[in-house]
């Protein structure tokens, strides 16, 4: 059997605990303030992260690893392992999934690189598909495969209350933001062709939220069992009755609690939360 390693990117927000006990490497995105980058899951927590939010000048940016920090772990890699299965952030938000390839390409280790066309932990999702089949010994193809399967049955939903964040990343021109703002819009946002775009507008929070759970609603009711994360910006105790609700309603889902970290939480905003989800097909484990 192939001695496979897991690769990953820091916006999967991952379960340290899990990554620990499979061996899965993360190669960090960095927030950056002012003139100072942080290697987020590093020398970052989302603590630190909304503090530094609240006392800098300036909103952050961010940035991708580098081909050197491919190159380098790809080097180590390759003396360990046959070949690599990676999972990164949608390449239609970031360069880094089209960096890992090059890094491997450079070394000569062969690396099945998925792009998985959305971020945060359904990223997790994937990935923890791919290892559920390594483990029952499935061949390396077949495993990709069933991942590339589940990246494509994965949506989203993401209510975003600070269109400040939006505004900054070009989704919103200044009317929008301006116009928005005043009337109390609330984008709830998805993700198409690997791009997150906006999917409704809707006008006050309340009527927001209510959508938020007609939409996912409808994507789930009829499915014999999907896996679900909900995902906030800092507002664990909604997420935890967001969560209670749902299990109130359903008995099919598998529901986790997870979080935009640092990189992800500087585009989308504090507040923001939604579901990451996918339906298993019968059978599945």
């Amino acid at each position: 059997m192939a001695r496979i390693a897991w690769i990953t990117d820091s916006t999967a927000y991952l379960e340290p605990a899990f990554a620990q006990e499979k061996g899965i490497h993360i190669v960090p995105l960095s927030v950056v303030f002012g003139d100072r980058s942080y290697r987020e899951g590093e020398e970052i927590d989302e603590a630190t992260f909304y503090r530094l939010v609240r006392e800098s000048p300036a909103p952050p940016t961010t940035s991708q690893p580098s081909l050197g920090d491919f190159v380098a772990l790809y080097e180590r890699l390759k003396a360990e392992y046959d070949v690599g299965i990676a999972v990164h952030l949608s390449g239609g938000i970031s360069g880094t999934v089209e960096t890992s390839r090059q890094g491997a390409a450079m070394v000569g280790f062969p690396v099945h690189v998925i792009d998985a066309k959305i971020t945060t932990y359904p990223m997790a999702f994937i990935l923890k598909a791919g290892i559920r089949l390594a483990e029952a010994g499935r061949p390396v193809e077949e495993i990709v495969r069933h991942m590339e399967d589940v990246r494509d049955r994965m949506r989203a939903l993401f209510l975003v209350r600070d269109l400040s964040y939006l505004h900054r990343g070009g989704r919103l021109n200044m009317a929008q933001y301006v116009v928005g703002s005043l009337l109390q819009v609330k984008p709830i946002l998805h993700f198409v062709d690997g791009r997150i775009v906006p999917l409704e507008k809707v006008r006050t929070e309340k009527k927001a939220v209510a959508r938020v759970f007609e939409l996912f609603d409808e994507a789930v009711r009829n499915v014999p069992r999907a896996r679900v994360a909900i995902i906030h910006a800092n507002v664990p105790e909604e997420a935890l009755r967001w969560q209670a609700r749902l299990g109130e309603r359903y008995d099919h889902l598998d529901v986790v609690v997870s979080t935009f970290g640092p990189v992800i939480a500087t585009h989308v905003g504090e507040g923001t939360i939604g579901f990451g989800w996918y339906p298993l097909r019968e059978g599945e484990a």
